[in-house]
């Protein structure tokens, strides 16, 4: 093999390896936003639980009011 040869496949070694770093740091960011993505989803997720239980408790209070009102106990509103 000459030296032209061995020159060549040092360079394409070195443009490998550039191109590994590059994908791995690419890797990197996108692990690090998925971790991010996934701790929002969790914040949402206890949101909706806890606007999901405020809303049941509403509607409970709608009912318990209605029926206040027509069962003749309670003043109307």
């Amino acid at each position: 093999m000459d030296s032209g040869h061995v020159l060549l496949a040092l360079e394409e070694q070195g443009k490998w390896r550039e191109r590994r770093k590059r994908l791995e740091e690419r890797l990197r960011q996108i692990q690090s936003r998925k971790r991010y993505f996934a701790k929002e989803l969790e914040a949402v997720r206890g949101k909706i639980e806890q606007f999901g239980a405020l809303l049941s408790s509403l509607k409970r209070g709608t009912l318990e009011s209605i029926r206040t009102r027509f069962s003749g106990s309670g003043s109307p509103r």
